[in-house]
């Protein structure tokens, strides 16, 4: 029985494990020329190395608001720990080439955003605010999985 519940156990922490290096990626990955990034994609909370220019890490409030003033800006706070956020980021990754021109959303490690949390009032992960050019809040919500709902529930231009 020992055997088997240890075998379970190293089951279990190998997925994890897997899990976990699919969720950060290869860190020599490189992202897009002109993307609007700081910060390196394969270090943000998921790997969004190649998914710019329409699903960007947070580099800045600055970039998010110049951005908002050609297109919808979506801030997602999301968490690498979080499942419901991992399915999310699972479905951006399947279908970022289906961002609208005019749309932008800007992953934000809910981890590491404590200001930003709360200027927008953000108390859990998987939250979703869309913002205008002077960083003023249009709309907040939570729920959305998948990109089509995010896009459809951020407010319009």
């Amino acid at each position: 029985m020992k055997k088997l519940l240890s075998l379970a156990v190293f089951m279990l922490l190998a997925s994890i494990a897997a899990s976990t290096q699919d969720m950060k990626g290869s860190s020599s990955d490189t992202a897009p020329s002109g993307a609007m990034m700081s910060v390196d994609p394969a270090k943000a909370v998921f790997d969004l190395s190649g998914m710019a220019p329409g699903i960007v890490p947070f580099s800045g409030e600055n970039a998010a608001q110049a951005a908002a003033a050609r297109k919808r800006v979506v801030y997602y706070f999301a968490a690498s720990w979080c499942p419901t956020c991992r399915e999310t980021y699972r479905d951006l990754k399947a279908n970022f080439k289906n961002v609208p021109p005019d749309f932008m959303i800007v992953v934000v490690d809910f981890d590491k955003s404590a200001a930003l949390k709360a200027k927008y009032g953000v108390t859990s992960q998987h939250t979703y605010v869309s913002i205008g050019p002077k960083g003023e809040l249009l709309k907040i919500w939570s729920g959305s999985m998948k990109l089509a709902d995010i896009i459809k529930n951020a407010a319009k231009m």
